[in-house]
């Protein structure tokens, strides 16, 4: 199933409220009782508004982390502004040329006369 909305939170927030047990909050919410155990874990005493926050702290921090450290962005940076292509770049430090394209180093200018990789400029 998916995760628990906000509104859901607030539902739970009204069932510790009153009183309810983790499989009672469940079967309300058509949800496992270890999920609702969960839920409740984030913060004591239970606070919606504060549950979705941690929830959404932990959803930005998960996925797949990047390779490149901050250094070898640069480095890249410094190659990109030499003219260097992403290929070559990549051949040199030994990296994919996706991984570089990915980092957001590098923007593709998709215009029909040109497709010459372009400086990300912050």
């Amino acid at each position: 199933m998916s995760s628990i909305t906000y509104s859901e939170r607030i539902k739970i927030e009204t069932f510790c409220e009153l009183g309810l047990s983790n499989i009672q909050m469940g079967v309300r919410l058509n949800r496992s009782p270890s999920t609702i155990s969960y839920e409740l874990s984030r913060c004591q005493p239970y606070q919606a508004e504060l549950a979705q926050t941690d929830a959404e702290y932990k959803r930005s921090r998960c996925g797949r982390k990047t390779k490149l450290s901050d250094e070898l962005k640069q480095k890249i940076l410094n190659h990109l502004r030499l003219s260097w292509s992403p290929g070559m770049i990549a051949h040199e430090f030994k990296l994919a040329t996706k991984s570089i394209y990915n980092s957001s180093i590098v923007k593709l200018k998709c215009n029909t006369c040109s497709t010459r990789p372009v400086l990300y400029s912050d």
